[in-house]
């Protein structure tokens, strides 16, 4: 199977000043690349990674697909980059020191929602993914931007999600502000800039917090989650040629304050369990979620189409696990895909 990416950059309009970047994902020789009846998976990623977090993912999904082990029809994959994660942290770099640092839940719902609305070039032609049926996967953050996304403007054609490990619930809920306080104290705390990639990648591996991945996802994100240190543009003696985390620390810090990652997300996402099938899966370690928070994402007025566990991962599960849930992920597309055809 030969993945297929390319990359896009939705420039800033008058009325977002952000780029919006994305990762198209596809196979040679899909037989549905041109149909509509076929599915595209959008993907929102979690905070502090980027948008090829998914890659080992998707290329299980393709290579499923490809060999005839999954009769799932997808069309094609789209990965969003929150903007101030990964390349869109530099490409946007001077917009980014103009915003509040405090809204950046909601702002990758926005950047979502003007991606999903404003006809990409895809392919050499503007697309209208109105047009496509489209199904919402997520994770962590991603989970409250997709939520958000959708509830702003119910004319995106989603027709079910998927969300792995939700970073949303409700503003007062004792488990999920201590989640978040410890998650804060350890953004401040991480480490953010090496000696080189290849001095990261050694440094992440004994991380107690990256040694649990994949070791395919932990070279993505030495890849795609660092970037040149500014100092590096500094004369000699005092260049600095090393490298430091797209996300800031106090980005990173701070988006666990956000009231759109917890309630906020959490109201949009029991809007969307009463308008479509919303599929929750979480990692059978408890790391951010215990049962109580888990129980309370099933209450009445939020009735997900199911809920499920991926053994051996925690939280970041899907760099943990990459391969299990591109399982689940196909697992849910055929019950879905036999849905609609009955309607």
């Amino acid at each position: 199977m030969n993945l297929r990416r390319e990359h896009i950059d939705l420039e800033p309009s008058l009325s977002y000043p952000f780029h919006v970047l994305a990762t198209h994902y596809n196979f040679e020789g899909n037989p549905y690349s041109d149909s509509d009846d076929a599915l595209t998976l959008i993907l929102f990623h979690a905070l502090g990674v980027h948008k090829e977090t998914w890659e080992v993912t998707i290329a299980s999904i393709f290579n499923l697909c490809s060999s005839g082990a999954s009769q799932a029809k997808i069309r094609d994959i789209l990965s969003i980059e929150s903007p101030n994660h990964g390349r869109s942290s530099e490409i946007n770099a001077n917009e980014i020191a103009r915003q509040a640092v405090d809204n950046w839940p909601r702002e990758y719902a926005k950047a979502a929602q003007r991606f999903l609305t404003a006809r990409p070039l895809i392919g050499g032609s503007r697309v209208d993914l109105k047009t496509r049926k489209l199904v919402g996967i997520c994770h962590s953050l991603g989970a409250a931007a997709l939520f958000l996304a959708a509830q702003a403007d119910p004319t995106i054609p989603f027709k079910f999600m998927i969300a792995f490990e939700p970073g949303v619930t409700d503003k007062d809920n004792s488990q999920r502000i201590r989640a978040n306080f410890a998650a804060s104290a350890w953004a401040w705390l991480r480490p953010d800039v090496f000696r080189s990639r290849k001095a990261a990648r050694k440094a992440l591996e004994r991380d107690m917090m990256y040694a649990t991945w994949d070791p395919r996802c932990l070279d993505l994100f030495v890849e795609h989650a660092l970037i040149a240190h500014p100092a590096a543009k500094h004369q000699a003696p005092f260049t600095f040629p090393g490298v430091i985390t797209a996300l800031s620390r106090d980005h990173h810090a701070r988006s666990f304050m956000s009231d759109d990652l917890t309630f906020h997300g959490v109201e949009a996402y029991a809007a969307m369990t009463q308008r479509i099938p919303v599929y929750l899966v979480w990692g059978a370690v408890d790391e951010f979620a215990n049962d109580d928070l888990r129980d309370f994402m099933t209450k009445p007025g939020r009735t997900p189409a199911s809920v499920s566990k991926i053994e051996d991962a925690g939280h970041m599960v899907i760099q943990q696990q990459p391969e299990k849930c591109a399982e689940e992920i196909l697992s849910i597309l055929l019950i879905e895909s036999k849905r609609m055809a009955r309607l």
